[in-house]
């Protein structure tokens, strides 16, 4: 009886698709934590004995007001103007229909500026938000 061997190579396992895989995932994770980080910039937050840290704080619409009454989003230093911030509550609203706000307010700022961002969120018809302050040891 004749036994027939096979001399062809082994099947390899190709690893070019694996590497691509780790790769991507590598640049997917670089940039959502550099979303995390950008979303809080240096402020004094306001002190207050009947805060509570609330539950969804990290998956809300950041608004920093700072002390000068200029309104940064986006984790960005650069201030931006009422129609920029309108035009992106508007964008927030529509990705997301039911859109929270985070404003972060500087301890020194003076509440005309933060009552022109809850203005500017009524008239966009976003009215969840919730307000940064340490909470005193």
């Amino acid at each position: 009886m004749k036994i027939s061997i096979d001399l062809a190579p082994d099947a390899g396992f190709d690893m070019s698709p694996m590497i691509d895989m780790v790769f991507l995932l590598l640049i997917f994770f670089m940039i959502a934590s550099r979303f995390s980080v950008q979303q809080n910039i240096e402020l004094e937050i306001p002190t207050a004995d009947k805060a509570v840290v609330p539950k969804e704080r990290h998956e809300r619409f950041v608004v920093n007001v700072l002390e000068d009454g200029g309104i940064c989003i986006y984790g960005s230093a650069e201030p931006v103007s009422a129609d920029d911030l309108r035009s992106a509550f508007k964008r927030e609203k529509e990705l997301a229909p039911d859109t929270k706000v985070y404003i972060r307010a500087d301890q020194d700022t003076d509440f005309k500026h933060v009552r022109q961002v809850m203005s500017i969120m009524a008239e966009e018809g976003l009215d969840d938000s919730i307000f940064g302050a340490f909470i005193p040891n």
